[in-house]
Order: structure tokens, then C-alpha cells, then sequence
């Protein structure tokens, strides 16, 4: 990232990205449980080259590239967990993943040990990020 950003900024986009995991995970399975791949083939069945089968062809050509696309981007996502220190990923898992609780924290660090860890975790963050997608790709995924 070429301009420093703010905490607030760090936040949202850490907060869209983590959105767009979650919800890419969902599709995923969503689409593994309700869509066969793998249909059977009816031998005596001739093809025909109607539109009806063209729609449908293309249809599921749609839903397998799709697939693909979320598998990629959570796979991403899990590689830069990876990449992430012990206490980052802790962090984000807390503050992103696992969200149940706003006060989450206040057991475990102070105010100011809050803010400075979350910072760290960010950038940290942040910086895989930059790691795996472009500038350019990472204002697409933020919208």
C-alpha cells in the first residue's frame, strides 16, 4: 500500500474481506451440496442441439467457473492465515472470524494494548495481503 492508512480504514477492509470469506465459504458449500458435477450419463439419451441445451450447458459452465473463483479466494485467504504470526491470526480470528462478542478482548489486554495488538495484526495483515493481490484487485474485492 503506497498511502498509510488509518485505523478505521484497515477495519473495513480487513471487515469486507473477512465478510466476502465467509460468505464465499457458504456458496461453496451451498454449491457442493446442490449441484451434481458429475452427472450421469444416459447412453441412449441423443443430444440435441437445441437452445434449451445450450442454456444449460452454459449455465454449468457459470456455476463450475464460479466455484472455482471462491475456491481460489479462500484458498488465498487460508494461505495468508499461514502467513500470519501466532498472535495476528489470534487476533483476527477473535476480532473477524469468530465474532460473538464486541468485549472480547477486555478480559485479556487493556485499551491501549487493544488498539496497539490491532494495529500490529492489521498491518501484518495487510502487508500478506499485498503479498497476493494487487492494489487494483483489492479495491475490486473492497467494493
Amino acid at each position: 500500500m503506497e498511502k498509510t492508512l488509518t485505523l478505521k480504514q484497515k477495519d473495513r477492509i480487513a471487515r469486507k474481506i473477512y465478510k466476502s470469506y465467509q460468505r464465499a465459504q457458504l456458496d461453496i458449500l451451498y454449491l457442493n451440496q446442490h449441484y451434481n458435477y458429475y452427472p450421469q450419463v444416459d447412453m441412449f439419451r441423443i443430444k440435441d442441439s437445441s437452445t434449451i441445451y445450450q442454456k444449460a450447458d452454459s449455465k454449468f459452465i457459470q456455476q463450475l467457473e464460479r466455484k472455482q473463483e471462491l475456491e481460489n479466494f479462500v484458498g488465498i485467504v487460508n494461505q495468508i492465515h499461514t502467513h500470519l504470526s501466532r498472535e495476528a491470526y489470534s487476533f483476527i480470528e477473535n476480532e473477524y472470524l469468530n465474532f460473538y462478542d464486541a468485549s472480547w478482548w477486555m478480559p485479556y489486554f487493556s485499551r491501549a494494548s487493544y488498539y496497539r495488538i490491532k494495529h500490529r495484526a492489521l498491518d501484518e495483515f495487510l502487508e500478506c495481503i499485498s503479498a497476493f493481490w494487487s492494489e487494483k484487485e483489492l479495491v475490486k474485492l473492497v467494493k
